[in-house]
């Protein structure tokens, strides 16, 4: 046993009793247990103390209050689960080492070890749990087995035809659940059995009061007073665990990267909560139901507060109207009426606008009465009409955000100042804006209350900005249009797209936790015909990115173009400007701001993430920088690769890669390339962004570069920078440690790519593994330099067969990797 402070692990003591004591924090915990964690468990006496365990061997037991942790040792295999006794007092634990233990929790000492037998054969121990009244413990994995926690004896063993992956009793401790059986434990008869893929039932549990049964994949619900189902929860991916809250309303689901809390009542997402990089293969509730723990593949427990989430939603993805009057104004009689016919208009010009570009009458829904009738809030101002009209935004958000949560639903603010414009923005007209510019939940539309500005168009384009939507100048007309009589913001398809995925315009939709996109900016580049340049961007969104637009912050913030990504995960995307075109000549391409705005597939913006480019950067045509030598734009690894496949040769006339123009393809031609990425990084290290194509650039090729590179260097600048290039790409290219990486995809159908990578020469093979245990396909992958094998042409290849040929079923797979005297396993799905 090991006992230690694990300060370092959080910000501070007081993030953490922050964190169990407010009902607002999300930001998890994360705490480092190393390996993959196959379970995690919290105390149901304390709330403030969590257990977990996986494929390190050992147990950590985390005390959130007073900051510290316990390490309990004594298994020498994985494990696989941990279970709590109800009142606190006992943990067990059962492994692949054919044993399980118990501890005492107050000592951190193993007082008992004993072995799960059948006959003469030991087998690996996949769940235990103890019952209500704490009096057995069952343990599973060939057959189940029940205990005397008193004697520490075996009173009975329930017989199953597999093994048994996961157990539940009935809170009434009359009933066991196991596998695909559930056994009645007076009579030690199974009452009912379960349909499910047994291979995948490693998640079941029964809610507290007893009444309801759930169990995956999928997730389905059933009666537990007549076993009649309840119904089946339409839920992504594969589930590893169940876990009832202690209320029974909600049931936290772990899979692939996420943990999904799902209302036991409607059987919706409430929220998935993302952060986790692998297989979440354990969850946990809190014994007062206000933390959720999670543990997974990538070796951390996640501890977040969940309060929030399960608290009744507010209105939200709706319109509300609010009608603001300054201290020295009289209400117009009428306005409940005026403002009700407005919303109603604009929505069915919203309407009409998705219909013309082919997307049907989707449109927002506003806040009504039970007549139907727009509800209309009346907020009453503390200042006169003169200070609205000097600063409106300070001013009246300042005062509405006092009553209301402008980062939920969307609100039309209708001010009633006397004057007919606001004097804000460029048009004078209105303004609008996001009420939360990560996830765009929510946000908000100022414009007055009479006058020409009070009307359709107005409100429709302010509602727009508050609806994540920027001016549209994607046209090749250079003459302004009015916003009075025709919006290009309204009435373009990139708008239009935008809003069929906009959670808004999907009430049904339910809010899901967001991640937010990473981007990556590439430097400008002349694109065909000479004066149009080229802009360039990666992008990767866990959610699947629905539409990328590039905006110009001037004028307007303005749209230049859209592109629609499907769904895709990650992409590069390319934007071409002219510099002759009207929206050019704007802001005249010199260095300008842009931002780079993305809605993912669930609904959630991410606008305003603002970039500059100098475009005088760009090479201007006829020109032609002699180290790209693909011409694209870039010096990168492919120029690097292209000089060194012809090493040695003599150059063609005007071959482009002949770098220095001396006929010969040489190691100084290599060098010239490998300064120029140097320079352009402004680092001693390559960017892993742009190692694309180094299937060739493996550790030894690198090292024969160096040497030559040594032996002609000349003493130049250019001689050393690119020697240091090279020097920092070999030390990326050898890896300090042997490892087994995930393999991709993952799921997959019907072939799989398995990287891993070398610290030193090794013979190398894997081993495929059905969820029974039973080999289903070896591949010896001979002996290999050390080197990072994570291309699909260098990774290892798996068609999804076994030995003989025969595809496999679905299901969960291991894979072991053995590299020398190193070996490693990790988990697979096929999903047909």
């Amino acid at each position: 046993m090991r006992f230690m402070k694990f300060k370092h692990l959080f910000l501070t003591i007081i993030v953490l009793l922050s964190f169990l004591c407010s009902s607002f924090a999300q930001e998890p915990i994360i705490l480092r247990h190393g390996g993959s964690v196959q379970t995690v468990k919290f105390s149901p006496v304390d709330a403030s103390l969590l257990a977990s365990a996986g494929d390190t061997h050992t147990i950590k037991l985390w005390d959130l209050q007073n900051d510290t942790v316990s390490t309990l040792r004594g298994h020498s295999g994985q494990i696989n689960s941990i279970a709590f006794s109800p009142d606190g007092q006992l943990l067990a634990s059962g492994g692949d080492d054919w044993t399980f233990r118990l501890w005492d929790v107050r000592t951190r000492q193993n007082i008992a070890t004993l072995e799960h037998i059948n006959g003469q054969t030991r087998h690996q121990i996949k769940a235990v749990a103890f019952s209500p009244d704490g009096q057995l413990l069952a343990t599973a994995g060939g057959h189940v087995k029940l205990w005397d926690i008193r004697t520490q004896t075996e009173i009975a063993t329930l017989q199953h035809s597999k093994y048994v992956w996961a157990l539940a009793f009935s809170p009434d401790g009359q009933l066991l659940a196991a596998g695909n059986k559930v056994w009645n434990l007076q009579e030690r008869e199974a009452i009912t059995q379960i349909e499910s893929d047994h291979f995948l039932m490693k998640a079941l549990d029964f809610s507290p009061d007893g009444r309801t049964f759930a169990r995956a994949v999928p997730i389905k619900l059933w009666n537990t007073s007549d076993w009649s189902l309840l119904g089946t929860i339409q839920h992504r991916g594969i589930t590893f665990t169940l876990d009832f809250s202690p209320d029974g309303k909600t049931l936290a689901s772990g899979g692939d990267e996420e943990v999904t809390l799902l209302s036991v009542e409607s059987g919706k997402n409430i929220v998935s909560l993302r952060g986790h990089s692998g297989f979440v293969n354990g969850t946990a509730f809190s014994s007062d139901g206000k933390s959720l723990a999670s543990g997974g593949d990538d070796g951390t427990v996640r501890v977040q507060n969940i309060e929030s989430y399960l608290q009744p939603s507010p209105l939200r993805e709706m319109v509300r109207l609010i009608y603001f009057l300054p201290l020295n104004r009289r209400a117009q009689p009428d306005i409940d009426t005026k403002l009700d016919t407005l919303i109603k208009d604009v929505q069915q010009l919203y309407a009409n606008q998705m219909e013309a570009h082919g997307f049907g009458r989707k449109t927002f829904t506003f806040e009504t009465d039970a007549t139907g009738k727009a509800v209309v809030h009346h907020v009453s101002g503390k200042f006169t009409d003169q200070y609205y009209d000097a600063e409106p935004f300070k001013g009246i958000l300042g005062e509405i955000e006092q009553q209301f949560d402008l980062s939920t639903n969307f609100y039309l603010i209708s001010i009633d100042t006397g004057s007919e414009r606001i004097a804000v923005g460029l048009h004078g007209a209105g303004v609008g804006g996001l009420g939360n510019h990560r996830g765009g939940s929510g946000g908000w539309a100022i414009v007055p209350a009479s006058g020409d500005a009070f009307g359709l168009w107005v409100a429709a384009h302010e509602l727009g900005h508050a609806f994540g939507l920027y001016h549209d100048l994607d046209t090749g007309n250079s003459q302004r249009i009015s916003i009075f009589t025709q919006d290009r913001m309204l009435n373009s398809f990139c708008t239009a797209e935008w809003l069929n995925a906009h959670r808004a315009f999907n009430p049904e939709r339910q809010l899901e936790f967001d991640v937010y996109p990473q981007f990556i900016v590439h430097p400008p580049s002349l694109a065909a015909p000479p004066n149009d340049i080229r802009l360039r961007f990666e992008i990767n969104d866990p959610n699947g990115i629905h539409q990328v637009q590039l905006v110009a912050i001037t004028p307007l913030n303005s749209v230049l173009g859209c592109k629609s990504l499907n769904g895709n995960i990650s992409a590069t995307v390319e934007f071409v400007i002219n510099d002759l075109t009207p929206k050019a000549k704007d802001f005249a391409l010199n260095t300008k701001d842009f931002t780079l705005n993305t809605i993912d597939v669930l609904g959630n913006l991410a606008v305003g993430g603002g970039f500059s480019i100098d475009i005088t950067d760009v090479v201007l045509p006829g020109h032609h920088v002699a180290e790209d030598v693909n011409a694209d734009g870039e010096v990168n690894i492919l120029d690097m690769i292209l000089v060194a496949q012809q090493l040695g040769s003599v150059a063609a006339a005007n071959a482009k890669v002949d770098v220095n123009r001396d006929g010969v393809i040489s190691i100084l031609d290599l060098i010239l390339v490998a300064q120029q990425m140097g320079e352009s990084t402004a680092s001693d290290a390559p960017p892993i962004l742009a190692m694309n194509n180094i299937d060739e650039l493996d550790p030894a090729r690198v090292q024969v570069w160096i040497a030559q590179a040594q032996i002609e260097n000349d003493g130049s600048v250019a001689f050393s920078e690119g020697i240091t290039y090279l020097q920092s790409l070999l030390a990326l290219l050898v890896p300090t440690e042997t490892a087994l990486l995930p393999n991709y995809p993952n799921p997959f159908n019907p072939e799989t790519w398995i990287p891993y990578q070398l610290s030193e020469p090794s013979d190398v093979s894997l081993a495929i593994y059905a969820a029974d245990g039973s080999l289903v396909r070896t591949l010896d992958l001979g002996h290999q330099p050390m080197g990072i094998y994570e291309s699909r042409s260098r990774a290892a290849y798996w068609d999804g067969k076994n030995a003989l040929g025969e595809r496999v079923a679905s299901g969960v797979y291991f894979y072991i990797l053995t590299a020398g005297d190193f070996t490693a396993t990790r988990k697979m799905l096929i999903r047909k």
